[in-house]
């Protein structure tokens, strides 16, 4: 290989590794927001039934949290599950989204089994942070 090859090379690969940088730093500054607004809801009602606040927090904007630890309380002691939950996003509008979800919470306290149906009502859910965070409801 001369000297002319070699040079072309080395620009051409340069080149490549320069698009590929440039690639990279486009993708992590286009502003979307990490993850799925339905999969943030489902994790958040995970979080829910499992008790876990810490969890529920950090998947709430900041303006939702006192409501997450409230959520997260209400229903322990009660052998909370969830059944049948699927979420889907149902409409986006500039930087919120709204979830709709099917299935249900049921608890049991004291022998009485109560259910709490999933679909009616909406989840708001927002971009915070870079992430999409449950933040009410609709």
């Amino acid at each position: 290989m001369n000297g002319d090859s070699m040079r072309a090379m080395l620009r051409i690969s340069k080149g490549m590794i320069v698009a590929s940088g440039l690639s990279a730093a486009l993708a992590a500054c286009s502003g979307a927001p990490v993850g799925d607004p339905a999969g943030r809801v489902e994790a958040y009602l995970r979080a829910r039934v499992e008790g876990d606040a810490n969890r529920m927090i950090a998947l709430s904007c900041a303006a939702w949290e006192p409501n997450a630890r409230l959520e997260a309380t209400s229903i322990q002691g009660r052998s909370p599950a969830l059944e049948s939950l699927v979420c889907s996003t149902s409409a986006t509008e500039g930087d919120t989204a709204f979830v709709s979800c099917v299935g249900r919470i049921v608890t049991s306290y004291d022998g009485e089994r109560r259910e709490f149906d999933l679909a009616e009502r909406q989840f708001r859910v927002v971009q915070e942070g870079g992430e999409w965070r449950v933040c009410g409801y609709r």
